[in-house]
């Protein structure tokens, strides 16, 4: 499933609002990752990256505004109801492996 213009500028936009409230920065996500700042920096503005990709991404901001004591703000279409569905269309990476340094 690809997500319209209108979608792919909300998940930016709500990326970004996580992104701020997690405190991290794209060189932080990637570094973490193993990525490069082009790699991360297109994952974050939802363009020209790989779906799994992006997913990632969320889910590193995510876990780090959780470990902080924080909530996330919500996604419009990233939802944990569209997780399953992603991962059977794009392979989606646990973002806990990447964390404990299993999966890079």
């Amino acid at each position: 499933m690809s997500l319209t213009r209108s979608e792919r500028g909300d998940t930016r936009t709500e990326l970004n609002a996580n992104l701020v409230l997690s405190g991290l920065t794209p060189d932080d996500i990637g570094g973490a990752l193993g990525w490069t700042l082009e790699r991360t920096t297109a994952a974050l503005a939802v363009a020209g990256a790989a779906p799994r990709d992006v997913w990632l991404v969320r889910d590193y901001i995510d876990a780090a505004i959780t470990a902080a004591g924080k909530t996330p703000h919500p996604y419009s279409s990233l939802t944990e109801q569209m997780r399953s569905a992603a991962d059977s269309w794009f392979g989606l990476i646990d973002v806990a492996e990447v964390i404990n340094g299993a999966t890079r």
